[in-house]
């Protein structure tokens, strides 16, 4: 974790601008400055401060002066999975369990479950609920399980790039669900899966980012319920989010077209 300096930046509010503008005011400072990170880099790194030397908060004051007053940006979403131009979902009727699994998590790994699962309980109207804390591997924790049923919870768990190769330094965490086919052939999700880096909320515990860490949990339930990434900084499912910490206008949408399947 990068050390912090004594200097930090001014947020959106001290300079009188909007989220959106400060961003784009970010992203011109880290191409003069030819940062070659790749954008999941600096997104972890975000909100850390001291990433920017001193020397930049002349131009973002005078960057302000010149910036056109941005408009709001469309709501946009996207789904993951999608058969003759309708998501697949997870039952509209059922209960909807989710199971965690906290080893290797931050102290309140099990209250920061329940803190995501009520804002996705309210975002989809889906019967949504977290049944414990267990010990042990979680069921398809590692994505690649064998056989799943239509009533497996979903997971969520803790894990390193030795565990699961794909979480790298630059990503925070993994998440999705399997499909299957009903009696009459039509297709929903089941037995999700979240695999949270155990690194990056090591982190997270340190500097005490609680904002970050539900944004990083919300986003992957996203994809659970059947979210993709979207190229919109005004939404948590952006494929490079690094600044929301809540859903946009147009997640919202999105989850609530998921939680409107078939009762199946």
């Amino acid at each position: 974790m990068d050390q912090p300096s004594q200097h930090t930046l001014p947020t959106a509010a001290e300079l009188g601008v909007s989220e959106g503008e400060y961003e784009r005011i970010l992203r011109d400072l880290r191409q003069r400055s030819g940062s070659d990170e790749p954008p999941a880099a600096v997104a972890s790194r975000r909100r850390r401060a001291g990433w920017l030397p001193l020397a930049v908060l002349a131009f973002v004051a005078a960057a302000v002066s010149w910036s056109l007053t941005p408009s709001d940006p469309e709501p946009t979403y996207a789904f993951m999975h999608e058969v003759d131009g309708r998501p697949i979902t997870y039952t509209s009727c059922g209960l909807i369990q989710v199971a965690v699994y906290p080893a290797g998590g931050p102290p309140n790994a099990e209250e920061l479950v329940r803190e995501a699962v009520a804002e996705m309980r309210s975002a989809t109207g889906l019967d949504i609920t977290v049944v414990g804390a267990f010990g042990g591997h979680a069921p398809n924790w590692n994505f690649e399980a064998g056989p799943v049923h239509r009533d497996d919870p979903i997971s969520v768990s803790w894990q390193d790039g030795e565990s699961i190769a794909e979480l790298t330094e630059h990503t925070a965490g993994l998440g999705g669900s399997r499909t299957i086919a009903g009696p009459d052939g039509t297709q929903r999700l089941v037995a999700g899966t979240i695999a949270l880096s155990r690194d990056y909320y090591a982190s997270l515990t340190e500097s005490g980012d609680d904002d970050e860490a539900l944004a990083v949990l919300l986003h992957e339930f996203g994809h659970v319920f059947g979210l993709g990434h979207v190229d919109s900084r005004a939404e948590l499912m952006d494929a490079s989010n690094s600044s929301r910490t809540s859903f946009g206008k147009g997640d919202l949408q999105g989850l609530r077209l998921l939680g409107q399947g078939p009762c199946q």
